[in-house]
């Protein structure tokens, strides 16, 4: 197996991202999209995944601006909160080092961006999602909203240029997530936690996942919280046997 890193392009950001990949072929590639943690890929669960899955498949992993070692986030439009843009940079990184197409693996925000990723995409590039607890709606009260982004302020690599209770506004209004559902049209496996602490997540994820018309598969882990902690191995085996089942090795 070989494993390189580089920066990937992305609207003006360039992207630390890490590549691995095994020495037999392979039907599709993976892309692996790290939730709200200033470490980004190098989260435990994000590195499990990378270095489990790269044996059998090519994995590229990559930092969403704000997160990690990539550069602070400029969120001057709302398009810049909703990141779907950064998954579909690493699209095209993988691609352009494989050849083939992906499918997203995204944990918390990165399954919800996974999914406007793959919604945006139309199935050019991207062969299917697989969400770890990252099936939700972002609140579509605006006072609700903007609390989640005066948190997201305090420990994120961000610079606004927008005022806060505009963009809650525009995002509340834009209900992102279920508008991404209904129109995505590859494989979706959704893996939700037993014990999921966040209750915005449990309060929508069902009815998000009723929504999707794609073919779709859900699995909730009743002994996970929302960091799968201590289901590591089954969470890999989860996403293996279903990959395997949707696109081969």
């Amino acid at each position: 197996m070989r494993v390189e890193e580089g920066f990937l392009d992305c609207y003006g950001y360039s992207l630390p991202y890490r590549f691995g990949s095994p020495d037999g072929g392979s039907k599709v590639a993976l892309v692996l999209c790290h939730g709200s943690t200033l470490r980004g890929m190098e989260h435990e669960l994000i590195k499990f995944l990378f270095e489990n899955l790269s044996s059998r498949w090519p994995v590229l992993a990559f930092d969403i601006p704000g997160f990690g070692r990539a550069p602070r986030v400029v969120v001057e439009e709302v398009d810049d909160y909703l990141f779907y843009r950064p998954p579909l940079a690493a699209v095209e990184k993988a691609n352009e080092l494989t050849g083939l197409k992906a499918v997203l693996i995204g944990h918390s925000m990165g399954g919800r961006i996974s999914l406007q990723a793959a919604s945006r995409d139309g199935g050019r590039l991207v062969a299917g999602v697989i969400t770890l607890a990252g099936l939700y709606e972002l609140p579509t009260d605006p006072d609700r909203m903007l609390l989640l982004l005066e948190d997201f302020a305090r420990f994120v690599k961000v610079d606004f240029k927008i005022p806060l209770r505009s963009l809650a506004q525009q995002v509340s209004k834009l209900n992102p997530t279920r508008r991404a559902i209904e129109s995505l049209k590859v494989h979706l496996l959704a893996i939700e936690a037993g014990r999921e602490q966040y209750g915005f997540m449990r309060a929508t994820r069902y009815e998000l996942f009723r929504a999707a018309r794609c073919p779709k598969t859900l699995v909730l882990v009743g002994g996970a919280d929302h960091k799968f902690k201590g289901c590591h191995g089954l969470l890999l085996e989860l996403i293996t046997n279903w990959l395997e089942a949707r696109f081969g090795r």
